[in-house]
C-alpha cells in the first residue's frame, strides 16, 4: 500500500503488544463479518420465494419482505467493521491517494481521534437505549400484516457500533504507526519499513513504536 517512492527496508516492526492487538482485534472483525455473510443465503431465499410465489402462482407471501429487510438490515451493519479493516468505505481518494504516507496516517489518526471515536461513544449509547427499549416491549413492525418482532434487528446496531469501536482502535494504531515511521506496517503484511524510516525506529520503547 506503499508508495513507490517509499520502498521497503527490514525493520523491528512495531512493539510485540501492539501488533498482538491490531491483529485481535482484525481477526474478531475478520470473524464477524464472514459469520454474518452467511445471511445473504436466506435473504436471497426469501426474495426468490416472493418472486416466484407472486408472479408465478398468484400467492404473495406477508414475510418475504420482512425477513429480507431485517437479514439485510443486520448483514449491513454487523459487516460494516469488516469493511472498515480491508479499506471498502469511501473516501476522497483523489486527495487522499496524492499524499504522503505520513501525511495519510496522520490525517487518519486524528480523524479517528477527534470525529471517530466520540461520535461512535454517542451511537453506542444512543443504539443501546434504542434496542432495549424496542427488547422490554417485545416491539413488532406493526406497518407488517405479519408483525415480526424487531429488537433482533436493533440489538445488531449497538452490537455493530461496538464492533466498529474496537476495529476503529486498530485503524487508529495502523494510522500512528504509519504517521511516526511511514510506512502501513500491517497492510504490507508486517516486518518492512519504508526507506525514510530509520533502521532503530521502532525499538519497542512504547505502546506503539
Amino acid at each position: 500500500m506503499s508508495n513507490n517512492s517509499e520502498s521497503a527496508s527490514p525493520g523491528t516492526g512495531p512493539a510485540p503488544f501492539a501488533d498482538k492487538m491490531v491483529k485481535v482485534l482484525d481477526s474478531i472483525s475478520s470473524f464477524f463479518g464472514k459469520a454474518v455473510a452467511i445471511l445473504v443465503l436466506p435473504m436471497m431465499y426469501a426474495l426468490v420465494h416472493e418472486v416466484v410465489a407472486r408472479y408465478f402462482f398468484n400467492a404473495p407471501t406477508i414475510w418475504a419482505g420482512d425477513v429480507a429487510l431485517i437479514l439485510y438490515g443486520i448483514f449491513f451493519m454487523i459487516a460494516s467493521p469488516y469493511c472498515l479493516k480491508t479499506g471498502m468505505h469511501i473516501r476522497t481518494d483523489f486527495l487522499y491517494s496524492r499524499w504522503s504516507v505520513k501525511a495519510r496516517g496522520r490525517v487518519d489518526f486524528f480523524t479517528y481521534l477527534f470525529l471517530y471515536f466520540p461520535t461512535h461513544f454517542i451511537f453506542l449509547q444512543v443504539g443501546w437505549k434504542y434496542f432495549f427499549k424496542s427488547f422490554l416491549q417485545n416491539e413488532v413492525i406493526i406497518s407488517s400484516p405479519w408483525m415480526p418482532i424487531i429488537w433482533p434487528m436493533k440489538l445488531a446496531i449497538p452490537l455493530s457500533v461496538f464492533l466498529m469501536i474496537l476495529q476503529g482502535i486498530s485503524e487508529s494504531t495502523k494510522s500512528y504507526y504509519a504517521w511516526r515511521h511511514g510506512q502501513f506496517y500491517w497492510d504490507d503484511g508486517g516486518g518492512h519499513h519504508s526507506a525514510d524510516e530509520p533502521a532503530n525506529a521502532c525499538d519497542g520503547s512504547s505502546l506503539i513504536d
